[in-house]
C-alpha cells in the first residue's frame, strides 16, 4: 500500500502514550496517601492469577476473563459510570476510544448504533453486543435496544476490541461489548423525576435488596418528549428486573426486560435545510412503534475439581410497526428468538502452568415474520456452534490464550434452505512486567453470517463474511488509575455491504482494510479530581477493485473524549466532557466523490448537589450550540445528500432521592 494510504496518528497520542509509561508517579505528585491495597506489586497479583482458585468466567457476572485476555480490554466500572455526565447507555459507550455510538433520532440513546474499529454503516452488524455474556444483537438490521437497561443495574461494561470471535461467535468482527449487571444487591431504593428541553418529562425508580441468599432489583423508567425536530416526538417506557439466588455451590439467576417505544421519524435534511432549518421535517407523517421483551434464566453449579457448569437460556420477542406515508410503505415485523447456551469451565494445572478453559455450545433459534404492503416473509433461522477456549498462565507474568469455534447456520422459508457455516479462531500472548505494565498481542479469524434482511430474495446470494484481525499494545494500572494503548489492523474479505447503485446487499469482491490506534486512560489526579482521556486515530479503506484506495463511508479518522470529574465541595460535584468527531464520508459515497460530513465538537456540563438523601442534577449539553450530524446519506444516482441533525444546545434537570 502506498504511503499516501498510511494512517496518520495525531500529536495528541504522543503525550497519551508517554503517560502510559509514566503515570505511576502521578499518585505521589498529587500528594495522596499511598493505599497498600491499590498498589499491590504486580508479581503478587500475577501470582494470584497463576495459582489455582476461582474459576474465571467468560462473560458472566463472576470473576471475568476479560481483563486477562491478550487484547486491549477497556472496562467502564461502577465508579466510572457514576462519574460520567451520561444519562443513558449509548452516552457511556460513546466515551470509549475506538468505539463510536451514532444517533439518527431521539435524546435518550434509543436506536443508537454501535461501531467498534470503524465499519461505518455496518457497525451494528460487525460489533457484537452482549448482556452478561449473552447475545443482544439482532438477526435483522435493527439495532439492539440499549435504552431499556438502567445504568443503576450495571456493574461494569467490558469492551474487547478486535477480539471475542471464538468465545462469543458470529458478528464479533470489530470486537465485543459485554454489559455486566450486578452480581448482588444491597438494600436500597431511588426515585427520580427529570425534565428538560423539547418539553421532555420523565422519571425512573428502582428498588434493590437482599435477604439471606436471595437478592434482586427492579427498575422502571419513562420518558415523554416532543423531540428536537418536527415530527420527532418520543415516548419510551421500560421495565427491568434481576433476581438471583446463591447457596453453597449453586447460583440461580433470572433477568427480564420489557420496552415500549413510539417515535416520529422526520427524515433527513438536505444541506441547505440542515443549515437554515435543522429542526424541520422532510417526512412529517412517518412514524414507528416497537415493543420488545427478553427473559434470561440461568443456573451455575460449582463442581468438583475446580470446574463449573453454566446453563443459560433466553427468550426474546420484538415487534415493530412502521408507517411511511412519504414513500407509501407500511408494515410490521416480529422476531421471536430462543437460545440455550451451556458451557463447562474449569481450572487445571499441568506442571507449573494453570489453564482457565471453557468448553461450550450455543444453540439459537429465530422466527422472523414481516408483513408489508409490498409482500410478506416468514423465515426461520437456526444457528449451532461449539467452542473451546483456553487461557494459560505459563508463569506468574506470562500467559497465552487460544480458542476455536465452529458455526453452522440454516435459513429456511424462502425456497431451498440456505446453509452457511464458518470457523473462528483467536489467540494471543500477554506479558506483565513489575510495575503493573503489560504488553499484549493477539489475532483472530472472525465470521459474520448474513442476517435475514441481507438474505432478502431481492438481493443476490450473500456468502459469509470473514475477517483477520491483529491487535497489539500495552496496558498499565495501579489502583484507580489505568491506561490502555491498542494498535489494530483488520483485513475483511467478502464484506457484506449495501450497494446504493444496485439497491441490494451483496459481498464486496475486494478486501477492506481497517487499521488504527486507540488510547483509553483514567487518572485520579488527587482525592477530588478524576481525569479521563480517550481517543482514536483510524483508517478504513477499500483494498482493490473499482474503489481501491477510497475511504469506507461514515468512519471518522479521529475521535477524542476528555472528561473531568471534580468533587468541588462535600455536597457538590461537577462533570464536564468534551468530544471531537472527525470528518467522514457520507453513507453511500463509496466513490468518495461528494464532500465529507463536517467534523464536530460538543461540550457537556453536569452539576450534582446532594443534601442527605436528596440530589439535584442540572446539565447543559452541546454548550457550543452547534448544528452537528452523526449520519448523512448520499445518493450517487441523483447526487443528492441528506443529513440527520443532532440536538443543538439543550438542558436537563433531575430531582431524586436515594434511600
Amino acid at each position: 500500500m502506498s504511503t499516501r494510504h498510511a494512517t496518520r496518528y495525531p500529536a495528541l497520542f504522543l503525550p497519551a502514550a508517554v503517560s502510559l509509561l509514566l503515570a505511576a508517579p502521578l499518585q505521589g505528585i498529587a500528594g495522596e496517601p499511598t493505599d497498600t491495597t491499590d498498589t499491590t506489586d504486580t508479581t503478587d497479583a500475577a501470582s494470584d492469577r497463576h495459582a489455582l482458585g476461582t474459576v474465571k468466567v467468560s462473560g458472566a457476572r463472576n470473576t471475568s476473563l476479560a481483563g486477562e485476555l491478550p487484547t486491549g480490554t477497556v472496562v467502564i466500572d461502577r465508579e466510572a459510570i457514576d462519574s460520567l455526565p451520561a444519562t443513558n447507555l449509548a452516552d457511556l459507550l460513546d466515551t470509549v476510544g475506538g468505539l463510536q455510538s451514532s444517533r439518527l433520532y431521539g435524546i435518550n440513546g434509543s436506536n443508537a448504533s454501535v461501531d467498534l474499529l470503524g465499519f461505518g454503516a455496518t457497525g451494528n452488524q460487525n460489533t457484537l453486543i452482549l448482556l452478561n455474556g449473552r447475545r443482544l444483537s439482532n438477526i435483522d438490521l435493527t439495532t439492539p435496544e440499549l435504552a431499556g437497561i438502567p445504568l443503576a443495574a450495571i456493574e461494569r461494561i467490558e469492551v474487547l476490541p478486535g477480539a471475542g470471535a471464538a468465545l462469543y461467535g458470529n458478528g464479533a468482527v470489530g470486537g465485543v461489548v459485554n454489559i455486566v449487571t450486578r452480581r448482588s444487591y444491597r438494600n436500597s431504593a431511588g426515585l427520580e423525576i427529570n425534565s428538560g428541553s423539547y418539553n421532555s418529562l420523565g422519571g425512573n425508580g428502582y428498588a434493590t435488596g437482599n435477604h439471606g441468599n436471595l437478592s434482586g432489583a427492579v427498575a422502571l423508567s419513562t420518558l415523554d418528549s416532543d423531540g428536537y425536530r418536527d415530527n420527532n416526538a418520543l415516548r419510551n417506557d421500560s421495565a427491568f428486573a434481576d433476581l438471583r439466588y446463591q447457596q453453597d455451590r449453586v447460583e440461580a439467576y433470572f433477568t427480564a426486560n420489557g420496552t415500549r417505544q413510539s417515535q416520529g421519524l422526520p427524515g433527513g435534511r438536505d444541506p441547505m435545510e440542515f443549515n437554515n432549518d435543522p429542526q424541520g421535517a422532510d417526512t412529517p407523517d412517518d412514524d414507528a412503534e416497537q415493543e420488545s421483551y427478553w427473559l434470561m434464566p440461568g443456573l451455575r453449579i460449582a463442581m468438583a475439581g475446580n470446574t463449573a457448569l453454566t446453563l443459560d437460556a433466553s427468550r426474546r420477542r420484538q415487534t415493530q410497526e412502521y408507517r411511511y406515508p412519504s414513500s407509501g410503505f407500511n408494515g410490521e415485523s416480529v422476531v421471536d428468538s430462543y437460545s440455550f447456551t451451556p458451557k463447562l469451565e474449569g481450572q487445571t494445572a499441568t506442571g507449573s502452568a494453570v489453564h482457565n478453559w471453557t468448553l461450550g455450545m450455543d444453540l439459537h433459534e429465530y422466527d422472523y415474520t414481516s408483513r408489508t404492503n409490498f409482500g410478506d416473509r416468514e423465515l426461520e433461522q437456526s444457528q449451532r456452534a461449539w467452542y473451546l477456549h483456553n487461557l494459560v498462565s505459563l508463569t506468574p507474568k506470562l500467559s497465552v490464550s487460544a480458542g476455536a469455534r465452529q458455526l453452522e447456520s440454516t435459513l429456511s422459508g424462502e425456497g431451498a434452505d440456505k446453509e452457511q457455516d464458518g470457523e473462528m479462531y483467536e489467540g494471543g500472548i500477554r506479558y506483565t512486567f513489575t510495575g503493573n505494565l503489560a504488553l499484549f498481542a493477539g489475532a483472530q479469524r472472525s465470521v459474520r453470517i448474513a442476517n435475514v434482511d441481507e438474505l432478502s430474495p431481492f438481493n443476490p446470494p450473500v456468502d459469509p463474511q470473514t475477517g483477520h484481525s491483529y491487535t497489539t499494545g500495552a496496558s498499565w494500572s495501579q489502583g484507580r488509575q489505568h491506561s490502555t494503548l491498542t494498535f489494530w489492523r483488520a483485513e475483511i474479505d467478502n464484506e457484506i455491504v449495501y450497494d446504493p447503485i444496485a439497491f441490494a446487499n451483496r459481498n464486496l469482491d475486494d478486501r477492506t482494510v481497517h487499521k488504527g490506534v486507540s488510547i483509553n486512560s483514567r487518572w485520579r489526579l488527587d482525592k477530588d479530581i478524576t481525569f479521563t482521556a480517550n481517543a482514536s486515530a483510524q483508517q478504513a479503506r477499500f483494498d482493490g477493485g473499482p474503489f481501491n484506495g477510497n475511504d469506507v463511508p461514515l468512519v471518522p479518522e479521529h475521535t477524542m473524549e476528555l472528561i473531568a470529574d471534580w468533587q468541588a465541595l462535600s455536597w457538590l460535584s461537577a462533570q464536564i466532557s468534551h468530544r471531537y468527531v472527525g470528518d467522514r464520508h457520507y453513507d453511500g459515497d463509496v466513490d468518495n466523490e461528494y464532500r465529507k460530513l463536517d467534523h464536530y465538537r460538543t461540550t457537556d456540563l453536569q452539576l450534582t448537589a446532594r443534601y442527605r438523601k436528596l440530589y439535584l442534577k442540572a446539565g447543559v449539553y452541546n454548550l457550543e450550540d452547534n448544528v452537528n450530524a452523526d449520519y448523512g446519506n448520499y445518493n450517487p444516482g441523483s447526487s443528492n445528500a441528506v443529513l440527520y441533525p443532532l440536538p443543538e444546545r439543550h438542558y436537563r434537570v433531575a430531582l431524586g432521592m436515594e434511600l
